[in-house]
């Protein structure tokens, strides 16, 4: 089974982002974590190379159908709807997905 890594990278306005890092911290990640099939989530902020995100969170899951199921779950969507409730309006945001290849 090939691994799937969620990633979604964001920008925060300057006012909010220590409510931003707070909340995805100790609310949202542990939130994600519940999911069956997460293996592991990271937060990551960019230091070189990136303009326009100024944050990246990297999950993993262990497989595509797991991603797959993540995707339309009331899990998710409410994920999603907590994320936009807080800082939809003050965030800009974009999705990726990505299979692992090799090894």
């Amino acid at each position: 089974m090939a691994t799937v890594l969620f990633v979604v990278k964001a920008t925060i306005t300057k006012d909010r982002e220590e409510a931003f890092n707070r909340w995805y911290n100790e609310e949202h990640i542990p939130q994600f974590l519940q999911f069956k099939g997460a293996v592991s989530a990271r937060r990551y902020q960019a230091i070189m190379g990136e303009d326009r995100y100024q944050y990246m969170a990297v999950y993993e899951l262990q497989d595509e159908a797991t991603f797959r199921r993540l995707m339309e779950s009331p899990h998710f969507k409410q994920l999603k709807a907590e994320y936009d409730a807080a800082f939809g309006a003050v965030s800009e945001r974009a999705r990726f997905a990505y299979m692992q290849v090799w090894p």
